[in-house]
């Protein structure tokens, strides 16, 4: 008797610790998106998109004001480490809205539209030429509606 008294507190404990795992359900894993912006983006921008100052330009002040205009809107999408990268023209259209919704400094304007994979299909085709004078250029356009005259002074293109 005393054997299979153990057996069964055995085999409950075994039922209710399997009942804990199965009711908790699966880990929480790292959003898709969130974890191509890790493995893409992070290594150069770090976590929060800061930078790194006088070598790798901050995405935080920059990714709203740049998202708004059709040229900025190419530039992100034309950005090397973008336009080269593995992703899909979905897994990226699908980065650079998140980026710019998480990582922003500025509120994302109620007019903001999400980036397509037809439209980073037809931006990553072509092959930015000049990624500096082309990012202090737009910033330097867009200065005025989001007082991003710091960032329009940065030089620093990536």
């Amino acid at each position: 008797m005393r054997r299979g008294v153990r057996c069964g507190s055995g085999f409950a404990l075994i039922c209710a610790w399997t009942a804990t795992q199965v009711l908790a359900g699966p880990p929480a894993l790292t959003p898709r998106v969130q974890a191509n912006y890790m493995l893409n983006c992070m290594g150069c921008h770090i976590a929060d998109g800061s930078g790194a100052p006088g070598k790798v330009p901050s995405l935080r002040d920059t990714l709203v004001p740049l998202a708004m205009s059709p040229a900025g809107r190419r530039f992100l999408v034309q950005v090397p480490g973008a336009s080269q990268s593995s992703l899909s023209d979905l897994e990226l259209a699908q980065l650079l809205g998140w980026m710019v919704r998480n990582l922003s400094v500025h509120s994302v304007p109620t007019d903001f539209v999400d980036f397509t994979a037809a439209e980073v299909a037809r931006y990553r085709r072509y092959p930015l030429v000049d990624v500096r004078a082309t990012r202090t250029r737009l910033l330097a356009a867009a200065a005025d509606r989001f007082g991003t005259a710091s960032a329009a002074s940065s030089s620093i293109g990536r």
